[in-house]
């Protein structure tokens, strides 16, 4: 089955504050990297994200790097995880989304020290999708977004 180019980036937000993140095809499911590690689930999973969402189409040149990524067994980055260890809920927390920003300024390219934003762009990169170093935040990648959609 040959898959189509067209994916979505769907965020996630509860009470406004914008908590995660997935990729999406409908032929393949949901690419996600949360407190469960990295899978590819479908909209009836028990642990699917909650929340509000928001939609973002856009174009994978190769998704097939990309879902061969997202099918690789991967945890978040530690700090999170001992965060999360430490309060329970805390990724629901207004502050989780940004914690990223005081371990480092430009994304993770390591597969094995990434959060849920890094994973997902990285898997666009592999997909052929170039996306700025800087964006490691659900805001940044959401403003990215708008913004390379209002230039087309």
């Amino acid at each position: 089955m040959k898959i189509q180019n067209d994916w979505e980036v769907i965020f996630f937000s509860i009470k406004g504050v914008l908590y995660h993140l997935c990729l999406h095809h409908p032929d393949v499911g949901f690419g996600d990297l949360s407190l469960l590690g990295a899978r590819v689930i479908q909209a009836d999973d028990p642990f699917f994200p909650k929340g509000e969402q928001e939609h973002f189409s856009i174009r994978v040149p190769n998704p097939k790097k990309m879902i061969e990524f997202m099918n690789l067994p991967n945890l978040l980055c530690e700090p999170i995880i001992d965060n999360e260890r430490a309060q329970v809920g805390w990724h629901l927390l207004p502050e989780a989304p940004d914690f990223i920003l005081k371990l480092r300024d430009l994304r993770s390219k390591d597969p094995n020290d990434m959060n849920c934003v890094e994973w997902i762009v990285y898997a666009l990169e592999l997909g052929g999708v170039d996306v700025p170093m800087n964006i490691l935040t659900t805001k940044r990648l959401r403003a990215w977004l708008k913004e390379e959609k209002a230039s087309l």
